[in-house]
């Protein structure tokens, strides 16, 4: 791949630029604003590449998130949602982030719980998902989907594909990460669908890749530490392995060694070579993956060397029937020679799970939406998180988290976040009950409920007096580098691709002057998020000389390797004394 230059059009750069010094000036910085519908519970959401568009994902239920949404009070149209000339419930839509429009598009097959990542064209590959629903919604489990990236000419217009090839081993609640060379793992999950824990008798202890071209791939190949046995159902140190934690790390052979947390189980796997690299640490006291449901980032990459480092914060104990959740947070360096789990501030304001970490492009962490009490799963939480914090690693111990401003609305089970091309995050979802609910209330047999067939160790943790309905209102979240909105750097030109280990050029410029003061350049995947996880979501702060000559032009080291950021399209920022452009997407690859 040769880097190519882009100019942007003085029109383009014009628009960009008006964009960047008036960009929702009603928007109160630190704060929310309450700007559309989701039209479906958004499960799950993503950024298709080089558009002005997410996408939402929901399971099939009948949804009332169309036009009619009071976005005051949340008041859920009165006409049910459906795709035109069918009876069939809307279950995922297209949001135009600019006009906060719907359109909707049509998944095949049930979605319900199923995992997303993205090939190196920017094509979304969604994976597994749950049983069928009413005639002309197929059951998901072993299924692949894809969404298409941008750019659009005009509107976008694109829908979900279907393939005709399938996954190895039906899976609900696996994880995905996109490897070295574009292809996708999927890891784990269970082959039943409505349950909160796993069980031997469902469990899926297995990964397996899928490639663009769906060329034959190898078959499944077994992962120890998903492994455990039916005395063991109640160990949530082994069966809590739903939604594991994947992470590819950088290394110095661009293999596909990926961090991975499953209950309380770490280790560092090569999934090419399928060979237990090392053995880490078990996560401190509890497990962290779901039902546990622990918020998790890698965070932020640095030139020149590299050095993963991540953080798991929060998330739910272990106990039987009422878990608890959790405040603590641990950082832990999975290359070094000895790595540990070390423990950073906690959250500041008590616990928190099931809440989504965000990578902000001025290095710090988002930390957004979940409960204060329970765990992961329908009706299995309560008390929810309304103030965000920010987590910032380079600040000293006892400084590291700042609260900010608190949402009115609840954002519990089933809600999302996701970083924006503008810088801001856009906040949806929340839906305890998993199909829809006027109410929110629990209902006959709490706090009791089946698990697989039987009734469940767990009891259900929302209260019988708290309601919290389905949710479809979308929020925009503004972090506090918003408040310099007229005084954003602009990215003037860059190129559209670039190549590992090569460098390229990119033209920024702060007040139509070139940029002075700390300046990062940034590439951030934004990634696909559900149930907490950021799938495939990293960011990398990259290394760069400064153009005597150019007027803002910086020289830029691309990536070393796809180990340090797999082949695909980002986002690149130029941040400058903390306050980011507006992303502009391009092509890292071979």
């Amino acid at each position: 791949m040769i880097a190519t230059e882009v100019c942007v059009e003085p029109q383009d750069l014009e628009d960009r630029q008006r964009r960047t010094a008036q960009l929702r000036p009603m928007l109160k910085v630190e704060d929310y604003q309450t700007v559309g519908s989701s039209g479906c519970a958004s499960q799950m959401v993503f950024i298709p590449p080089n558009t002005t568009t997410a996408v939402f994902v929901d399971n099939y239920h009948e949804n009332y998130g169309g036009p009619g949404v009071n976005l005051q009070d949340g008041t859920p149209s009165k006409t049910s949602y459906v795709y035109p000339g069918t009876s069939i419930s809307v279950f995922g839509t297209e949001y135009n982030l600019q006009s906060n429009q719907l359109r909707p598009v049509k998944p095949s097959s049930n979605s319900f719980c199923s995992a997303g990542a993205f090939y190196p064209d920017g094509t979304l590959a969604n994976v597994a998902g749950a049983e069928p629903g009413p005639s002309g919604v197929a059951e998901g489990f072993n299924k692949i989907r894809t969404y298409a990236p941008g750019p659009c000419s005009g509107n976008c217009s694109q829908d979900w594909i279907e393939l005709s090839v399938t996954l190895q081993h039906e899976r609900w609640y696996p994880s995905v990460q996109t490897l070295v060379d574009g292809s996708v793992l999927i890891v784990g999950g269970a082959d039943a669908g409505g349950l909160v824990l796993n069980e031997v008798s469902i469990n899926v202890p297995t990964y397996e890749i899928i490639y663009q071209d769906q060329r034959t791939p190898p078959a499944p190949v077994s992962l120890p530490i998903l492994n455990f046995t039916a005395e063991q159902n109640l160990t949530p140190g082994k069966s809590y392995n739903l939604y594991p934690m994947l992470y590819l790390l950088p290394n110095s052979v661009a293999t596909n060694q990926v961090f991975t947390v499953a209950g309380n189980q770490s280790i560092i796997w090569d999934y090419t070579a399928n060979s237990l690299v090392k053995a880490l640490p078990d996560t401190p006291l509890q497990p962290r993956t779901f039902p546990s449901s622990a918020t998790s980032v890698l965070l932020p990459l640095q030139a020149p060397d590299y050095i993963p480092s991540i953080l798991v914060c929060g998330g739910s104990s272990g106990d039987i029937p009422n878990p608890v959740a959790l405040a603590d947070c641990y950082t832990i360096s999975p290359n070094d020679p000895s790595p540990t789990w070390s423990p950073t501030d906690s959250l500041p304001n008590g616990p928190q799970t099931m809440s989504d970490g965000i990578l902000l492009p001025d290095g710090t962490v988002l930390i957004i939406n979940g409960a204060r009490t329970g765990c992961g799963g329908g009706f299995m939480a309560d008390d929810p998180v309304l103030e965000p914090v920010i987590y910032n690693a380079t600040a000293p111990p006892g400084q590291r988290f700042t609260t900010m401003p608190a949402s009115t609305i609840p954002r519990l089970y089933h809600s999302v976040a996701i970083l924006l091309p503008s810088g801001e995050v856009l906040v949806s979802g929340s839906n305890p009950a998993v199909f829809y609910s006027a109410d929110g209330k629990v209902g006959p047999g709490w706090p009791n409920f089946e698990n697989n067939g039987h009734e469940c160790a767990l009891q259900q943790q929302q209260r019988n007096t708290s309601a919290y309905p389905t949710e479809y209102r979308v929020e925009i979240f503004s972090p506090p580098y918003m408040d310099a909105a007229s005084a954003r750097p602009v990215i003037v030109s860059s190129p559209r691709d670039v190549a590992y280990n090569n460098s390229f050029t990119v033209q920024a410029t702060l007040n139509d002057q070139p940029i002075q003061g700390e300046t990062k350049i940034v590439l951030s995947n934004p990634g696909f998020h559900t149930h907490g996880q950021g799938m495939g979501q990293r960011m990398a702060m990259l290394g760069f000389e400064a153009q005597q000559s150019g007027a803002g032009a910086l020289v830029v080291n691309a990536p070393r390797d796809a180990s340090v950021m797999p082949p695909s399209q980002y986002l690149l920022f130029v941040t400058v004394d903390g306050v980011p452009s507006e992303g502009v997407w391009i092509e890292v690859g071979h």
